[in-house]
């Protein structure tokens, strides 16, 4: 059994949860300042304010990451100090916290520009007040519910909702949910933009050509070609992809196409019968 010595330590023990701290699902990183005489450090934790069921020693450190950790569950974390005397008579004050939260995946996993529908991500240890960021600034979220620990359901609008407006760059992009201590969770890839290829149509000049893809098209592309956000040339309806440029990738898209009609729903040649 160890011993508590009271009068050996300098100043008292202050414990942090340590958000910033890198770690992995099912664990809580704390971090405390070092007190004056201290040889290590042993870090008490539990599912019950003072209750402490378990202890790490991490020696000399005044940082660690316990792991482990159940899922959605509140843990609560205390630190003594110890030398060859014996260990603190008290304990630092006392952090409370639940495991890091983690984002296993979106569903649905994509959206067209232009959509807007409920995405729900699934995960560990949401918290009520977490937060949810797409890495994509033109992923607008128009509502964040948390339903419970293991499930958020967002609203999102992908842009554009209309013409004139940048759309959101078509691609793979993060989604992380933070916690309101700061803790985080991130999954790269989990919510894909895909281009609408409705989109294609950019010619302004013939209402009889609208629903076909011909020269004309290419020839209103080419006046924007080479322009950049933010430049004065630059016009968001020829950025097909919504990578801010008006480059060769959004020719292609075009002219991959070319000669086709639109059906409702893609480019064919089939649906070009009886088209003017």
């Amino acid at each position: 059994m160890r011993r508590s010595v009271a009068g050996i330590f300098g100043l008292g023990l202050v414990l942090v949860v340590a958000a910033s701290m890198p770690s992995a699902a099912g664990t809580i990183g704390v971090a405390w300042t070092s007190v004056a005489n201290a040889a290590g450090y042993r870090v008490y934790y539990g599912l019950a304010a003072g209750e402490y069921a378990q202890f790490k020693d991490v020696g000399p450190v005044t940082e660690t990451t316990l792991s482990g950790l159940d899922d959605c569950k509140a843990y609560y974390v205390a630190v003594k100090a110890y030398n060859s005397a014996g260990e603190s008579a008290g304990f630092s004050n006392e952090v409370s916290g639940w495991s890091r939260p983690t984002v296993a995946a979106a569903s649905p996993s994509s959206e067209m520009q232009g959509a807007s529908g409920t995405v729900q991500i699934t995960g560990t240890n949401f918290k009520s007040g977490a937060t949810v960021q797409i890495d994509n600034p033109n992923v607008a979220l128009t509502s964040t519910t948390i339903v419970n620990c293991q499930r958020i359901d967002l609203g999102v609008a992908v842009a554009p909702a209309g013409a004139g407006q940048r759309p959101a760059q078509a691609g793979k992009f993060s989604v992380a949910v933070t916690n309101s201590d700061g803790t985080y969770g991130t999954r790269t890839e989990a919510f894909q933009v895909l281009i609408n290829p409705f989109r294609f149509d950019v010619n302004r000049s013939d209402a009889t050509t609208l629903g076909r893809l011909d020269g004309k098209d290419t020839v209103w592309l080419a006046r924007f070609f080479g322009s950049q956000e933010p430049d004065a040339l630059y016009d968001p309806d020829f950025d097909l992809d919504g990578d801010g440029w008006v480059d060769g990738e959004d020719l292609v898209f075009l002219a991959t196409n070319l000669g086709r009609c639109w059906s409702g729903s893609t480019w064919n040649v089939g649906a070009c019968a009886g088209h003017p």
